[in-house]
């Protein structure tokens, strides 16, 4: 009774986190904290090296040399940070505006600052994995894959272009994976995935044509991954996986309030990209073990945030992204220090989709550097605790960005009214994360 009982607490806690998710990004829209396990090395490894049941978020056939049933559910915390100092650049020239509305003649610069508009975001996540012979292994997760959320300081100088941005992006996979000898195991997901966004602006804010603008939808697709391991040795290990695009169609609501208030049907195209994964693990000794990991992520897929009127065709939000190709590199190690306590460290570069000439209100990304600590307690036999911290610390990055127009469409407004907001961004962020391990 009592086994049936813990295997059910424990799945519907992984469930029911895994629900209730706010997010920052990690590289892009990117989101890396699937596991504190995993957190604690700098995510090295996490396609080749089966610790617990999360490896199945990374690689599904990692779940094929774990022992027995298990569950892992836990919680990685990014504390709220960011910084913008700059300023925004325009002139009035007496011109109609939207509406008919006339500002008063000269110059718009303000300057200004912001800071914190990157929210504190708890990233939940859970796993279950049951072996069904000696080659068959079936899995459970819930996890977060992307995601972003961003918050501006209503009034600050870029408020016209971005002020809230609000992608969650949650995957339910369902994982089988087949050890085909000893050393080798191949694995394939098929997910679920579901995303909802939130885009809000102000454009012409503080002045009497100030309309904010906000925009809400959702859609849900399938999805897969794929993946393989392979013990080349008693101590090397080596794993590849491959996760599929996530191309979504979000339906909803753009609602206008202030001087032209309105609501309208609206349609988002959002690509979330494809991504493969290399990683090494190699143990050295009883104590020592290293890893390494390398992910290559497709992110010139995603080009554009272009808001469409369902009924007139007509773009309502547009914003070019341009991004490119990343990678991320990471490399880490663990000490077995005694028979319950395992310590880990890891360090990631996490290499940015954007740059100076392409960075963006609604994205502020930059390369990154991850420092990461972690520790396993083993607290019983069946039954062990992951802790892990991170700081990361991004690259200063300048932005100048001016009103966008759709390709295609005629602006009805004139520069000058949105003129252009500059400065420079700062930003490091704190991560903290625990996860329970548990074998039935």
């Amino acid at each position: 009774m009592q086994f049936h009982l813990n295997r059910k607490v424990v799945l519907t806690a992984a469930i029911a986190m895994a629900s209730q998710v706010s997010y920052v990004q990690a590289a892009g829209y990117g989101i890396n904290e699937q596991s504190a396990s995993y957190l604690g090395t700098g995510f090295a490894g996490r396609a080749s090296n089966a610790i617990d049941a999360s490896i199945s978020a990374t690689n599904p056939a990692g779940i094929s040399f774990l022992k027995g049933e298990q569950a892992s559910v836990g919680v990685d915390v990014i504390l709220e940070g960011g910084s913008f100092k700059g300023q925004r650049t325009g002139t009035f020239d007496g011109s109609p505006g939207p509406g008919g509305g006339y500002p008063a003649e000269g110059t718009g610069d303000t300057s200004g600052s912001t800071k914190d508009f990157q929210q504190t975001s708890f990233v939940p996540f859970g796993y279950y994995v049951m072996p069904v012979d000696e080659k068959l292994s079936l899995g459970l997760a819930a996890y977060a894959p992307y995601g972003i959320h961003l918050d501006y300081d209503d009034g600050w100088a870029g408020e016209w272009l971005g002020g809230k941005t609000l992608v969650e992006v949650v995957n339910l996979q369902g994982t089988v994976a087949y050890k085909f000898t000893d050393d080798v195991s191949l694995g394939f997901g098929l997910i679920a995935s579901h995303v909802t966004g939130e885009l809000t602006s102000n454009p012409f804010g503080g002045t009497p044509m100030s309309t904010k603008t906000k925009m809400e939808g959702d859609d849900t697709i399938l999805a897969w991954n794929v993946g393989a391991i392979w013990n080349v040795t008693e101590s090397t290990t080596l794993g590849a996986s491959y996760h599929s695009k996530l191309d979504f169609n979000l339906s909803g609501d753009l609602t206008k309030t202030g001087a032209a208030p309105g609501k309208e049907k609206v349609e988002l195209s959002l690509v979330m990209p494809e991504k493969l994964m290399f990683s090494a693990t190699h143990k050295l000794d009883e104590q020592w073990t290293v890893m390494a990991d390398a992910t290559w992520t497709r992110w010139s897929r995603f080009e554009e945030f272009n808001v469409i009127n369902s009924s007139t065709g007509k773009s309502e939000n547009y914003v070019p992204m341009n991004w490119k190709d990343t990678w991320a590199l990471s490399v880490g190690t663990s000490y077995q220090l005694d028979e319950s306590w395992l310590l880990r460290a890891g360090y990631m570069f996490d290499q940015a989709p954007v740059s100076n000439d392409t960075r963006t209100v609604r994205a502020p990304d930059a390369n990154r550097n991850w420092f990461t600590l972690g520790a396993n307690l083993k607290a019983s036999e069946n039954m062990n605790i992951d802790f892990a911290y991170a700081y990361v610390k991004l690259q200063d990055g300048k932005i100048n960005e001016s009103k966008h127009t759709a390709p295609g469409q005629a602006q009805t407004t004139p520069d000058a009214w949105y003129g252009s907001v500059s400065g420079e961004y700062k930003s490091s962020s704190h991560i903290f994360g625990v996860q329970l391990n548990y074998l039935f």
